[in-house]
């Protein structure tokens, strides 16, 4: 039933997310790239996470609206990967050094271009079938 509506896993992550990001906030995203050291706020992940799911769930939305039927594998592919990437992130295993590597943060975030490439094609494919 759910997946008859992404929208709803999609908008429904969205407070999960930010709640994550709100307990917590005094962990960070370390990631050491070279000779370049980038800390992000896991606050400032959770909210760049809680838009993503938003314009996602927006477009999912629309496609209800005008009468379509996403692609359920498709979406399977998009959602697993984009909430589970988000959430994993916003947890504060994220900021051990030795789970989060540049190689392993690398890797997540490769899963989540492709989560979102699934988007994009689900919702061509969507658009373009009669």
């Amino acid at each position: 039933m759910t997946l008859r509506k992404p929208y709803l896993i999609s908008w429904l992550a969205v407070p999960v997310l930010m709640l994550m990001g709100f307990l917590f906030r005094q962990h960070t995203v370390d990631i050491h790239l070279y000779d370049t050291y980038f800390v992000i706020a896991n606050n400032h992940v959770a909210l760049a996470g809680a838009a993503l799911l938003l314009v996602a769930g927006l477009g999912y939305w629309l496609l209800q609206k005008i009468g379509k039927m996403p692609n359920v594998t498709l979406t399977v592919f998009h959602l697993l990967p984009t909430i589970g990437v988000l959430m994993l992130l916003a947890l504060p295993v994220a900021s051990d050094s030795d789970l989060m590597g540049a190689e392993w943060f690398f890797l997540i975030v490769f899963a989540l271009l492709v989560g979102q490439c699934a988007y994009i094609a689900n919702i061509l494919i969507t658009l373009l079938r009669k």
